[in-house]
């Protein structure tokens, strides 16, 4: 048994030998592999020399011996003209009468329309389906009060969420209805952009 954990000591000492003094192929430059930069290299083994010699720049002919070695002028470039600022979104509206999806809200759907004009709204009226009516149980909450709050409005791309900012003190509990109103009424201001 002294023998056998004799021999087995002699092998895991030369197994960990090996392993200390390994070196990756990437270091070591085989495979054709550059060595690692941050390896010193073995001062007891010479460099090899490449025998390809190294092309030398060919001579520029304009500086032939008594050619001018001033360099020719070129031309001034010109300024460029600035360019003009693109048109705003409602410049880019079309006028006329557009109708917004059916938009469901929490209590129903809501359908918005509205008349275009100079990329404003200059009209709005609003149809709803569903349990209750808009601004439900809000009295002074109306159609008339959304439409109204609607109409002067500059129409865009952020119209829907311009809008929702307007939100009239009297509707401060239809949130619903306002969001539903707001959503529709910003699928018809994208269909004058057509």
């Amino acid at each position: 048994m002294p023998r056998r954990g004799l021999i087995s000591l002699i092998f895991t000492i030369a197994g960990l030998r090996l392993i200390i003094g390994y070196v990756p192929p990437a270091q070591a430059g085989i495979g054709g592999i550059s060595p690692d930069p941050s390896v010193t290299p073995d001062p007891m083994v010479s460099p090899t020399v490449d025998p390809t010699p190294t092309p030398s720049a060919t001579p520029d002919p304009s500086l032939a011996p008594g050619a001018s070695a001033t360099p020719k002028p070129t031309a001034t470039p010109k300024p460029t003209a600035t360019p003009k600022p693109t048109a705003s979104a409602a410049a880019t509206l079309h006028n006329g009468t557009f109708a917004g999806s059916n938009f469901n809200y929490n209590y129903g759907t809501i359908k918005v329309t509205v008349t275009i004009s100079g990329g404003k709204v200059t009209d709005a009226s609003v149809s709803q389906s569903g349990r209750w009516a808009i601004g439900y149980r809000k009295s002074a909450c109306t159609e008339a009060v959304f439409n109204s709050a609607a109409i002067d409005l500059s129409a865009g791309s952020s119209t829907g969420s311009d809008f929702l900012a307007k939100q009239p003190t009297a509707c401060s509990g239809a949130s619903y209805s306002w969001w539903g109103y707001a959503n529709s009424l910003q699928a018809a201001i994208d269909k004058a952009t057509y």
